[in-house]
């Protein structure tokens, strides 16, 4: 079995501060496995420490080797486009933000009749939920 891959420097870097930091879990995993067989374990002792399948290591391998950091991110996946764009949340947010009292029901009614798009009520609570934990963050980085 093949030993490992060699890093330079900048790299070794790059991959410690992903494992650490990188907001998604996937990626910190996938810099965890090319940190290990960079420090000379083996696929087998990786696929054992992050209780992964050696196949999975091993295409983990071969795309960090063929693209670089890029090889740890997902790739495009198809599937069901989103319902709430990007126009709609920020809609919902304007609309929750206003002195007028507004309720999730409220609001939902309201972008159904501006943009012609149906969703659950609870779609408005969790874009709007989601909306108050990234301004508390913002607020705990200022």
């Amino acid at each position: 079995m093949k030993r490992g891959i060699k890093l330079e420097k900048y790299e070794e870097i790059t991959i410690l501060e992903m494992r650490k930091y990188h907001p998604i879990p996937r990626v910190r995993e996938r810099s965890q496995a090319i940190e290990l067989l960079n420090i000379g374990r083996n696929r087998l002792e990786v696929f054992r420490i992050l209780n992964m399948h050696e196949d999975t290591i091993s295409d983990w391998t071969v795309s960090y080797n063929k693209y670089g950091i890029a090889g740890l991110f997902d790739k495009e996946r198809s599937g069901r486009p989103r319902e709430v764009t990007d126009e709609i949340k920020n809609r919902m947010i304007e609309i929750a933000e206003s002195p007028e009292t507004s309720t999730k029901n409220s609001i939902r009614t309201n972008i159904e009749e501006e943009f012609g798009t149906k969703f659950h009520p609870n779609t408005v609570r969790y874009h709007l939920k989601k909306k108050k934990s990234m301004s508390i963050k913002e607020r705990e980085i200022a």
